[in-house]
């Protein structure tokens, strides 16, 4: 079973799921957060990390909220 970690990043506030599989060494490109830019951890050791995005419809309100851009 695998058990899944929360994870808020301190720049940009946002949320992640994090799983850690056991994964054979493979290419090690870093991660980035899809907020901020900012790097994740991809590996340690003999896991590898997945993230998955939490969206809790926040960002949706700041869309509704703001002013129609007339040309």
């Amino acid at each position: 079973m695998l058990e899944a970690t929360e994870l808020r990043r301190p720049n940009c506030q946002a949320e992640y799921k994090v799983v850690r599989v056991e994964a054979p060494p493979a290419h090690n490109q870093q991660f980035l957060c899809l907020s901020c830019g900012g790097p994740l951890h991809n590996r340690e050791g003999k896991y590898a990390f997945k993230y998955f995005r939490v969206d809790d419809g926040r960002w949706l309100h700041r869309l509704n909220a703001r002013s129609p851009k007339l040309r």
